[in-house]
C-alpha cells in the first residue's frame, strides 16, 4: 500500500504541472471548429468557449484526486503492449488482467476520451449546449493530451539524467515560445464508426513519436551544450516542429470528430440560431437592433418571460467575441442595452443572447 501512495503522490506532483500547457490546449480546442461540418454552423460559436476552458481538467486535479489519471497511459508497463504493440481496450479485461490500481496508477486518458464523447452525447440530447460546451472543452484536453507522446510512455519525463525534464521543456516551454509556428490545414471531421478504437489509435500513433522527441531534445541539448538557452529551444523546434505540427493537427481534427460523432448519435440537435428572424424562443425575446445600420451607437431591447442568468455578446464577421454587453442575473420584464463601437472598425457583427439553456443571434452592421 505504500508503495501505491508513493506512486500516487508523485505521478500527482508531475501532472498537475503539465499538460501541453494552457497555450497547447487553447490552440487545440479552438482551431477544431474549422472542421466541423456545415451542419454544425451553429456550434461555430464554441470556438472562444472551448479556447477559455481548455485547461478546466488540468485546474481539477488540486479538488479531484481522480482526475490526474485521465490525463495521460504509461502503455510500456503493459506486456501486451510489448509483445503485439496493443492492449486489451476493455476496461474491464485490463482490471481483470492487471488489478484496478495498476490500471488506474498507469493512466486512463483512452477510456477518458471515451467516457466524455458519451457525456457531450448527453448533453446534447437534453440540449444543455452551455453543458455540452464543457464537457467537448474537457474532451479537448484529453484529446490535446493523449496527442502528447510524452502522455503515451512509461519514459514521460527523461530517460536518463542527461533527458530529465524533457516533460515541461517539450509541452510548454517550446510550445509557449513558438506557437505562433503551429500552422495547419484543416480537415473535415468525419463520423467514427467505433469510438474505443479511434481513441486507442491516438495513443498508439502517440507512442510511436517517443523517440522523434527525445531525438530533437538529444541534439538541441548537445548543440547548445544546454537545456535552457535560445539556440537549445532554437534547435529543438527545428528537429521537432514537423512532427508537432502533424500532431496539432491531428489532435484538433480528432476532437471536431468526436464532437460530430456525439452530436450525430445525439440526434443532431441544434440551437435557437436566428439571423433576421423573430428571435423568439421559449423563455426570451431578443429584438433587432435600432437603428441597424448604426454609427457608432445602436440601441438592443430583450424580454424575459421569467428572471434568468442573461449573457448578451458581440462577435465580428469571423466569430471573434467582441464585447460582452450583458452578463449576469436579470429579472423578468423588458430591458435595453446600448452598445457603443466607437472604437470598432465598419463591418458586419453578430450580436448573440445565451438565457435558460437557449441561445439566438441576430446580425447587426456598423457603417462608418
Amino acid at each position: 500500500m505504500g508503495k501505491i501512495k508513493i506512486i500516487a503522490v508523485v505521478a500527482l506532483a508531475v501532472f498537475l504541472v503539465y499538460g501541453w500547457g494552457s497555450t497547447g490546449h487553447k490552440i487545440i480546442n479552438r482551431k477544431s471548429i474549422y472542421s466541423f461540418p456545415s451542419s454544425m454552423s451553429a456550434f461555430s460559436w464554441w470556438r472562444d468557449s472551448l479556447a477559455a476552458h481548455g485547461s478546466d481538467a488540468d485546474n481539477r486535479k488540486g479538488q479531484d484526486p481522480t482526475e490526474q489519471y485521465r490525463h495521460f497511459i504509461d502503455i510500456e508497463v503493459y506486456p501486451e503492449f510489448i509483445a503485439t504493440g496493443r492492449i486489451p481496450q476493455s476496461l474491464d479485461s485490463l482490471v481483470a488482467l492487471h488489478g484496478l490500481t495498476f490500471v488506474t496508477t498507469n493512466g486512463l486518458v483512452p477510456f477518458a476520451i471515451i467516457n466524455y464523447t458519451d457525456s457531450v452525447k448527453k448533453y446534447f440530447v437534453s440540449r444543455n449546449w452551455q453543458s455540452a460546451m464543457l464537457k467537448a472543452a474537457d474532451l479537448g484536453h484529453y484529446v490535446g493530451d493523449a496527442h502528447n507522446p510524452l502522455h503515451c510512455t512509461e519514459y514521460y519525463d527523461g530517460w536518463s539524467a542527461f533527458s530529465s525534464g524533457i516533460h515541461s521543456r517539450y509541452e510548454t516551454q517550446l510550445i509557449n515560445r513558438d506557437s505562433a509556428y503551429l500552422q495547419y490545414p484543416y480537415d473535415n471531421a468525419s463520423y467514427i464508426q467505433n469510438v474505443n478504437q479511434f481513441a486507442f489509435d491516438i495513443v498508439y500513433t502517440s507512442n510511436s513519436y517517443v523517440d522523434s522527441v527525445y531525438r530533437a531534445d538529444s541534439i538541441a541539448h548537445v548543440t547548445a551544450g544546454s537545456t535552457s538557452n535560445a539556440l537549445y529551444y532554437q534547435t529543438f523546434w527545428t528537429y521537432a516542429s514537423g512532427f508537432t505540427n502533424l500532431v496539432f493537427k491531428n489532435a484538433s481534427l480528432k476532437l471536431a470528430s468526436l464532437i460530430y460523432t456525439a452530436w450525430v448519435n445525439a440526434g443532431s440537435p441544434l440551437p435557437t440560431y436566428v439571423a433576421n428572424e423573430s428571435g423568439i424562443v421559449n423563455g426570451f425575446e431578443l429584438k433587432q437592433n435600432y437603428p441597424n445600420p448604426f454609427n457608432p451607437s445602436t440601441t438592443i431591447a430583450f424580454n424575459l418571460k421569467k428572471d434568468a442568468n442573461v449573457k448578451l455578446t458581440v462577435y465580428d464577421g469571423l466569430g471573434r467575441e467582441t464585447e460582452v454587453l450583458v452578463n449576469g442575473n436579470m429579472k423578468a420584464g423588458e430591458h435595453i442595452v446600448k452598445w457603443n463601437a466607437s472604437k470598432y472598425a465598419s463591418g458586419v457583427y453578430y450580436y448573440r443572447m445565451d438565457a435558460g439553456g437557449e441561445s439566438v443571434t441576430k446580425k447587426l452592421a456598423l457603417q462608418k
